[in-house]
């Protein structure tokens, strides 16, 4: 009953998901509406480390920063704004982001340079996929900083999971990338090693502990998430979000 209770409730997300694609949900409006078309500081920080680690976190010396090389770059100035997007002055946001703290002010999105499993997320992508990747996760993780941890992992496997039922992804292991969240979230071929890791990130950048399942082997992987005291699966590709029917297994293959 559970497992059919939480597979209800993924497609209900799936749902969601869609809505959250054509910018028709009301959950992720107020975040955009504050800042649409100005830049946004808070976001420039928690999302570009690169730029805070050599200019730190001043609001008028990113926003120079923007005009200057980001815009051309194509950086996203605020969320949900497309790369390289103009901008009409700056957003009434802090950055008061420490380049040594993994929290930042904008309500705790994990920067990319201290993402803990940078190097295992990153696998063979150059530092400009890792960061497109990088970049779409931040589209769906943002309208999720607040929610409780249970409706955050709903919402990232039913965002992912849209992503193949749209047919924006298709399953593959010989496309290049498909491995990793370059393949998943920006040319469209990977398999559940991509999902996992496309998961993963999104994780990873909300700063929720989880583990990879079956990492690196040819099995089924998906991402195993503390939930203090006991274990919940995240796993957009086996349709399942919800707690672990037993450790490592599965839940498509458990009774």
């Amino acid at each position: 009953m559970k497992k059919q209770k939480n597979a209800r409730k993924l497609k209900q997300m799936c749902g969601l998901a869609a809505a959250l694609a054509f910018g028709m949900t009301a959950v992720s409006e107020p975040l955009y509406v504050k800042a649409a078309e100005k830049f946004d500081p808070a976001f420039y920080a928690a999302t570009y480390a690169d730029v805070v680690q050599v200019l730190g976190t001043d609001s008028q010396t990113m926003y120079e920063h923007y005009l200057t090389y980001g815009q051309k770059e194509g950086r996203k100035a605020y969320p949900g704004a497309a790369g390289g997007e103009a901008v009409e002055g700056i957003a009434d946001t802090e950055a008061a982001v420490s380049t040594n703290s993994v929290q930042t002010a904008f309500g705790g999105i994990v920067p990319l340079g201290q993402l803990p499993h940078l190097k295992n997320l990153k696998k063979k992508c150059t530092d400009e996929e890792f960061r497109a990747a990088y970049d779409v996760a931040a589209g769906i993780v943002t309208p999720l900083i607040g929610m409780d941890r249970e409706e955050q992992l709903y919402q990232i496997a039913a965002t992912i999971r849209y992503r193949v039922d749209s047919g924006q992804v298709y399953y593959s292991t010989d496309e290049p990338h498909y491995d990793d969240p370059y393949g998943y979230f920006v040319s469209g071929a990977a398999s559940c090693a991509g999902c996992a890791r496309a998961t993963g990130l999104c994780l990873d950048m909300l700063g929720i502990p989880y583990e990879h399942v079956n990492e690196n082997q040819w099995s089924h992987q998906w991402c195993r998430v503390d939930m203090g005291g006991f274990y919940w699966i995240c796993d957009a590709y086996g349709l399942y979000v919800g707690q672990e029917p037993s450790p490592y297994g599965h839940p498509l293959t458990v009774d």
